[in-house]
């Protein structure tokens, strides 16, 4: 193991001993709840790192930058991504989801949002992780995710786009090369490039028409409905979102039957999530860092407890 790879899961180890998890501040931790909820997630974190499968440091993730040491929000993302966001099992049958995190899930880990957004600004302005804003969110909901793992998917879609049209599935892609996804590949390393957006005109600079309909079609861009401009896409977000928002919708479900409009959080974890492929902390730390649920501490543990935007389903 690398030197850059010991302190980055360093970092890890810091994330994990600095932050609440959504913690509510109002009751003392007489009874070490929050002691023991760092506890668990350290021993998870440990877990995940003797698997030399599910190393979020491993080489075939780094693609030159996995070596540098990630601020906390990074590790966290990071942390998310890797060893939250699916179980074990999940990450093998479901591993052609896109490998992203809601910004707002950080929050719920790191409660100072102004030092997260700092952070992650810096990172997209150093290239290493892209902001996205995905359909079927509101429009201050935005997923991270690692630009490795982004240039992954442009190659993906590369291939796919030329065994479509060996297969004469995409009739259309004859008019078109191939090399227009190396090209996109290229303008998504400048640095005007790193927005969420871009213009029609500037994309007609480097491209036709009929390449932006390939693009389109293959889920790297999105045409914005409003603007003369082009979001830049995730590919297969579909799936992602919907799954997720069936976790979000079940998990406000369980509360919003119970009287008092909370529940224990290992009476939550309990029960079965049926229409998500996502784990509990996942969803949770969703709820939780978008403000549809708090996290109190109680005698008996952790308390999850919907707020007035969770019961209105926002």
């Amino acid at each position: 193991m690398g030197t850059g790879q010991k302190r980055s899961r360093t970092y890890y180890s810091t994330v994990i001993e600095n932050s609440d998890y959504g913690l509510h501040p109002s009751i003392p931790d007489v009874y070490g709840n929050k002691k023991r909820a760092k506890r668990d997630l350290q021993q998870q974190l440990e877990q995940s790192n003797r698997s030399d499968n599910d190393d979020p440091f491993d080489d075939d993730h780094d693609d030159g930058h996995a070596m540098e040491v990630p601020s906390d929000s990074i590790a966290t993302a990071q942390y998310l991504i890797n060893n939250v966001m699916l179980g074990p099992k999940d990450r093998l049958v479901n591993n052609k989801l896109p490998r992203v995190c809601f910004i707002h899930q950080i929050y719920s880990i790191l409660r100072d949002n102004t030092m997260v957004d700092r952070e992650i600004q810096q990172a997209v302005k150093a290239g290493t992780w892209r902001k996205f804003h995905i359909f079927g969110t509101l429009d201050d909901e935005y997923v991270l995710m690692d630009s490795s793992d982004y240039l992954r998917t442009v190659q993906d879609a590369k291939l796919e786009f030329i065994k479509d049209v060996t297969d004469s599935i995409n009739k259309d892609g004859r008019q078109v090369e191939a090399d227009v996804f190396d090209r996109f590949r290229q303008l998504l390393t400048k640095d005007q490039c790193f927005d969420t957006m871009i213009t029609r005109q500037a994309l007609l600079e480097g491209f036709t028409d009929k390449e932006l309909t390939q693009l389109c079609k293959y889920g790297l861009l999105l045409p914005h409905m409003k603007k003369d401009s082009y979001w830049f896409a995730i590919r297969r977000q579909g799936g992602f979102m919907s799954s997720f928002l069936k976790g979000r919708a079940e998990m406000l479900r369980i509360l919003k039957k119970r009287s008092t409009k909370d529940i224990m959080e290992k009476l939550l974890k309990a029960k079965k999530l049926r229409q998500t492929v996502f784990t509990h902390d996942f969803i949770l730390h969703d709820l939780i860092g978008s403000g549809r649920a708090e996290r109190y501490k109680t005698p008996m543990g952790d308390l999850i407890k919907l707020t007035r935007k969770g019961e209105l389903g926002q």
